[in-house]
């Protein structure tokens, strides 16, 4: 049996008080003298008269009144019915999309030959913390990679070679970092690591981890083997806001003179920025 909405079926009773006749709705499997269906496509409603007395005409017309008055409503509920469907196939599509737009969001955002987050991203991403670090006079701190003497690695050992150290390094920094800092590909054979709401003293500890790991690391090569080493560069802003430092590329900055310091003074070390490094030296 069909629901109705029960004001339509109220009416219903109050008209079979008027005739004196109870009315009931029934499954529409043929014709009566007392009874009166009603088919639109595929539904039928039937509305039938208790009693053996069959329907006078004007008993009829009412009863006729009744069942449009009931297909209307069985309308409107089909109606409800498909839009509700229409509804969930919406949200089902939209859940859908929202899922490929994620993954291809992932997707964008990577390094391929690392799974490192590239220099789009991590740009973005250190000017945003930079921003909240500023407004909330926090810390936060960002360190640059660069492997060392990676041009020999290519030329002696080929670019697949080169290739497996790139994807070392990035295993490194990945295992060497919180889950809610930044490793990232800035380029080449160059990395970086952006750390939230960490001072200088404490990113230096995680310098030195990634530094000795990527030292104690030796790459099997065909029958040769290759050791890298890395030099890394830090900078960063503490508690105060930094007097130069209010955009990510400042920061960088900053970042990329510590590091062609540390190139300079022998690789494999660790510089900080400071005031003296005013200009890049070249490697």
């Amino acid at each position: 049996m069909q629901s109705f909405d029960p004001l339509t079926l109220r009416v219903l009773e109050e008209l079979s008080a008027h005739l004196g006749r109870p009315l009931e709705l029934v499954a529409p499997s043929g014709e009566e003298p007392n009874m009166v269906v009603s088919q639109i496509g595929d539904e039928r409603i039937a509305v039938r008269a208790r009693g053996p007395r069959p329907l006078r005409a004007d008993e009829r017309g009412l009863l006729n009144e009744v069942v449009r008055l009931l297909h209307r409503d069985l309308q409107h509920e089909t109606e409800k019915r498909t839009l509700a469907q229409r509804l969930r196939v919406l949200e089902r599509e939209n859940l859908e999309l929202t899922s490929r737009n994620s993954a291809l969001a992932e997707i964008s955002s990577r390094d391929s030959l690392t799974g490192l987050f590239n220099r789009r991203y991590v740009l973005d991403k250190i000017e945003i913390e930079l921003n909240r670090a500023l407004r909330h006079g926090t810390a936060m701190s960002l360190l640059l990679l660069d492997i060392d003497h990676f041009k020999q690695v290519n030329d002696s050992f080929g670019h697949m070679a080169g290739d497996d150290v790139l994807r070392n390094v990035g295993t490194v920094l990945k295992e060497s970092c919180r889950v809610y800092d930044v490793p990232g590909r800035y380029g080449g054979e160059e990395f970086c690591l952006m750390l939230p709401q960490t001072g200088l003293q404490n990113t230096m500890t995680v310098a030195e981890r990634i530094r000795s790991r990527v030292e104690g690391n030796t790459l099997h090569v065909g029958e040769g083997k290759v050791r890298i080493t890395t030099s890394i560069g830090v900078a960063g802003i503490e508690s105060s806001p930094e007097q130069g430092v209010n955009t990510a590329l400042s920061l960088i900055d900053r970042a990329d003179r510590a590091l062609y310091s540390a190139k300079n003074l022998g690789r494999n070390r660790i510089e900080v920025w400071n005031a003296a490094l005013t200009t890049h030296i070249e490697h």
